[in-house]
């Protein structure tokens, strides 16, 4: 499987350390906070990541000593601690939104998929949260669920984490037969009344079929630059019954501020040296 990390939003919260220095690049234990999901991949057997940028991208881009490729993209090697992987930059001149930024890398010539017929699902991580869920088992539920014969086939499987304090109502429903709900479909459901309203951790994978389908049944989203949000998406196949989800229990922090961001640190500096840390 191939991945995606979400790098290119602005880190407002995060001002003044987000002024001069990309998120992505501040220093968690030792190391820029963009490594240790290379590092968490890695480890995870994925070989090829898009990154998308913006925010101060020229950084990312000179950190990782990226080049233009004979096909034109922006690339890098880059040597994790066993082997190298290969990264391919997105760079968004003008801020595409979460949807609108899947969809430019899935232009990307073999980059997130091998051509445009693929459909095999690749991970999504936002680039500011930190978590701890097992990348390889989340790969593994995404291909077997392309294998379901049944419809509807699954487009999107969402890592979900207990509500924290600054998000205490949650965003999703978690079902106990793993399906993920915003809401009852028609009507009443009875099985929301053993369901847990979970957050969204920013980790997850998708099928690109999720996103074709949405250009190609809504002609607006190919406009103004296509510039639209993941979120919607997500919903409206929750809708259809094509979201699956998984309850991690264990670590997860939004590295939204600055105190989380010191907190992620104390974390990772705690811990003895690790393939995944």
């Amino acid at each position: 499987m191939r991945a995606m990390i979400l790098a290119a939003g602005f880190g407002t919260r995060m001002r003044p350390l987000t002024d001069h220095t990309p998120k992505p690049l501040l220093n968690v234990a030792g190391r820029p906070l963009l490594e240790h999901h290379l590092l968490r991949l890695e480890a995870a057997g994925v070989d090829d990541i898009v990154i998308n940028v913006g925010h101060l991208a020229q950084k990312i881009l000179e950190h990782f000593a990226a080049t233009r490729s004979p096909c034109g993209l922006l690339q890098a090697r880059w040597q994790g601690r066993r082997r190298e992987l290969t990264l391919t930059f997105s760079h968004e001149t003008t801020p595409l939104e979460t949807g609108g930024g899947i969809a430019r890398a899935l232009t990307l010539p073999g980059a997130l998929t091998a051509d445009d017929a693929d459909e095999t699902p690749f991970l999504l991580i936002n680039g500011d949260v930190w978590c701890d869920v097992d990348l390889g088992a989340l790969m593994a539920q995404a291909l077997a669920s392309q294998t379901q014969c049944l419809p509807p086939r699954p487009l999107a499987g969402l890592v979900l984490v207990d509500n924290p304090p600054h998000h205490p109502s949650g965003d999703f429903l978690l079902m106990q037969d793993g399906e993920v709900r915003d809401g009852p479909v028609n009507g009443t459901d009875e099985r929301m009344d053993n369901a847990d309203r979970l957050t969204f951790s920013g980790v997850s994978w998708l099928s690109p079929r999720l996103i074709r389908r949405a250009l190609h049944e809504t002609p607006a989203l190919r406009e103004g630059d296509g510039v639209f949000k993941l979120a919607p998406l997500l919903r409206d196949a929750m809708q259809r019954g094509e979201a699956r989800g998984l309850h991690h229990r264990g670590e997860w922090i939004d590295v939204g501020t600055p105190e989380r961001l010191d907190e992620l640190d104390r974390l990772l500096s705690d811990r003895p040296a690790h393939p995944e840390a």
